[in-house]
């Protein structure tokens, strides 16, 4: 090496371990910021260095603040940590996995410095996903650094070069959606039978078809002589051969958006049957296709004693004949979009439904809300029945509320919520058949004066009444919160609480506990604001220890103000 070369790396390599305890991130515009500041007698040999002499000095100057970087991030604490914890800190990054995310969270690791890269492709787990996206030469990478470990595969569709690199890792599939976006009949040959032997890890299958017309093609994935160890399956607008889901593990079923080539009512029962341990089940508008005379028609229920969520929603008809034949006993999320009245004499769908709900409602306060078409019973727990029915409404619910209060009488409280206006009539049935209750504790009449019935009921009139004909109503309320837009409104709540008041006065020894909270919606164009405080300030003078509110703000306070969220509040579960 010529003196005027060994010079500069001298000078270069001073410079460059000054660097090290500076900062490590200068690149060489900066070196050669600090080498304009060197006493010009250092420099006497750049003078006469040449181009080639100048270039391998930069290149190893280069390769000299790597180096120094990778000693200064060695000294990091979080590379102090052993490689295998650094790596399943990395695989935390990966849970709440996004497929849509424009950032490629492995390629951003591995590039943070030499030590995170090695440390990232030795970690066969963080190369297991792979979306269609990102094409087939990082599936490639994904194949190698992944080793044998199962694979996560979204596909935005099915082409055949993509397929052939697909199907060659089926053995690897653990958790695959396929989202095919054309014809049925477009789709690759090679879609075979899934079984043990040629998909042994595969967990989760998810085919989603954004094809308008009707499928018109059944797909045979599933072999039930070798069935998978799947897990979860979901099928969107997907027909396949309905007698060959068995599988010994499935977890997780959901089925939607299919109106042709659909299963049949004993179809369904089949498949129930033979994977009694779901835990999930969904068949979101899903149209029942017709009975074969071959199937065998099963008369004995099918128990899912390890069902915790549920939904129904068939297109042609109601779910009523699919619950009647299930038993779910510990189902704890219920949702069902259509149902009617039981046919006299037959078992009732709503039996079912509160069999269900019964153990949570025994040991969590409850809500039990009914409106215009629907009625909900949910637990503080998170348990929930969700109903909507069909045809003959006051029927239903009359008939669930005769078999629910069996159930809402173990609750240690019941919030008993009427979102929507109804008939005078029915409105009263529904509070006869409850006031005896002891577990409810709060009323809720939340119907306002543009929904419901075209002449509603006033509800707060019908408990007035019920008041009258039976004692001790509602023994234990505490809470009434009530929509009042009219006098004779106010007049009902005045009668309600001097009733209450006069009956706990009359008795020495009572079971029934005073009110203590009275809380009044309006509408914001409220009329009655200046005719109403001589009743509002007996009403509070009724309440002794307890409180008059006017859209949950104190009476006799100061002004009350606007609350447009009163409502909604009142429909939550407090």
């Amino acid at each position: 090496m010529d003196p005027t070369t060994a010079a500069l790396k001298d000078l270069i390599y001073a410079l460059c371990q000054r660097l090290v305890n500076r900062d490590p991130s200068l690149g060489w515009d900066g070196v050669l910021h600090d080498i304009q500041q060197t006493p010009t007698r250092d420099l006497s040999a750049l003078a006469l260095a040449p181009e080639s002499a100048l270039q391998e000095v930069q290149n190893e100057f280069k390769e000299a603040i790597a180096a120094a970087r990778e000693q200064r991030n060695a000294r990091l604490p979080v590379n102090a940590l052993p490689p295998e914890l650094l790596a399943n800190i990395f695989q935390l990054g990966l849970e709440d996995y996004n497929w849509n995310a424009p950032v490629d969270h492995q390629a951003v690791i591995s590039l943070v410095c030499r030590h995170w890269n090695r440390v990232a492709v030795n970690s066969p787990g963080l190369w297991t996903r792979w979306h269609g996206a990102e094409g087939l030469e990082r599936f490639k990478r994904v194949r190698a650094l992944s080793k044998s470990m199962g694979l996560i595969l979204y596909c935005d569709n099915i082409y055949k070069h993509t397929w052939i690199q697909l199907s060659a890792e089926v053995g690897r599939w653990q958790d695959v959606f396929f989202n095919l976006m054309e014809d049925p009949q477009h789709w690759p040959g090679g879609f075979a039978r899934l079984g043990k032997q040629s998909a042994p890890k595969l967990r989760k299958l998810d085919i989603f078809i954004d094809w308008s017309t009707s499928p018109h093609r059944k797909l045979d994935l599933f072999d039930p002589h070798d069935p998978c160890r799947l897990e979860e399956l979901r099928l969107c607008a997907v027909s396949v051969v309905w007698n060959a889901l068995n599988f010994e593990g499935l977890r997780r079923l959901f089925i939607s958006d299919l109106t042709s080539m659909t299963p049949s009512l004993t179809e369904i029962l089949q498949i129930l049957r033979q994977n009694p341990r779901l835990e999930q089940l969904c068949l979101e508008r899903v149209e029942l296709g017709p009975e074969t005379p071959e199937l065998s028609t099963i008369d004995q229920p099918v128990s899912m004693d390890f069902l915790s969520s549920l939904e129904v929603d068939c297109y042609n008809s109601s779910a009523d004949g699919l619950v009647r034949m299930m038993r779910f006993p510990h189902c704890k999320q219920i949702k069902i979009p259509k149902i009617t009245a039981s046919d006299p004499g037959s078992v009732s769908s709503l039996t079912h439904l509160m069999e269900a709900s019964r153990n949570s409602i025994a040991a969590k306060q409850t809500r039990l809300v009914v409106g215009n078409d629907d009625f909900e019973i949910s637990t503080s727990s998170g348990g929930e029945v969700l109903v909507r029915i069909e045809r003959q409404r006051e029927l239903v619910v009359n008939e669930f509320i005769k078999v629910s209060v069996a159930s809402l009488a173990t609750s240690p409280a019941v919030t008993l919520i009427l979102k929507n206006n109804f008939s005078y009539d029915w409105t009263k049935q529904v509070i006869s058949a409850l006031a005896q209750l002891r577990s409810i504790t709060a009323l809720r009449f939340l119907g306002t004066p543009f929904d419901g019935e075209d002449n509603p009921g006033n509800p707060l009139d019908c408990l007035v009444q019920v008041m009258q004909e039976a004692r001790h109503c509602f023994p234990r309320l505490n809470t009434l919160q009530c929509y009042i837009n009219t006098i004779s409104e106010l007049e009902s709540l005045r009668q309600v609480v001097l009733y209450r008041h006069q009956e706990i006065a009359g008795e020495e020894i009572t079971e029934i506990l005073p009110l203590k909270e009275v809380d009044v919606g309006h509408e914001e164009e409220w009329d009655l604001e200046d005719r109403c405080d001589a009743i509002f300030d007996e009403i509070q003078a009724l309440l002794p220890g307890g409180s008059l509110k006017i859209l949950s703000q104190r009476w006799g306070t100061g002004p009350i103000s606007w609350n447009a969220n009163w409502r909604g509040n009142a429909l939550m579960f407090c």
